[in-house]
């Protein structure tokens, strides 16, 4: 009984040591795959002059790209409700980003009260 006590012992430590190098590699994958997405973001804002900005402003930015992305039109609404920012917040990023030409606002044809965005990127 105690030599199957022991290989029992001996089997679930192997285990456990097979285990632990598992979840390092999968966190040393994981480590690698944000790393590069984090590379990725980096060269992207440098591209598209985000570097100046707030986290905050880019998150407006980065909510405003998603939206377009996934539907053809995006107001200022969309972006307050999709980023969870304030209404003040979102105005504010939005008139920074077209003084700098980055971002262009037009009057809906539907809502007058609503302005529709588009993202201007330079040839």
């Amino acid at each position: 009984i105690l030599s199957a006590i022991f290989v029992l012992v001996i089997f679930f430590s192997y285990i456990n040591c097979i285990n632990n190098n598992f979840v390092y590699k999968m966190a040393s994958e994981f480590i690698k795959q944000i790393s590069t997405v984090l590379k990725m973001l980096d060269s992207l804002e440098k591209e598209y002059n985000l570097i100046g900005y707030n986290q905050t402003e880019k998150k407006v930015y980065y909510t405003i790209v998603m939206i377009l992305d996934s539907k053809d039109s995006c107001n200022i609404t969309d972006v307050i409700n999709l980023s969870n920012l304030s209404r003040s917040t979102v105005y504010k990023a939005i008139k920074k980003f077209e003084k700098n030409k980055l971002v262009q606002l037009d009057q809906s044809n539907y809502d007058k009260r609503e302005f529709n965005l588009t993202v201007l990127v330079a040839a």
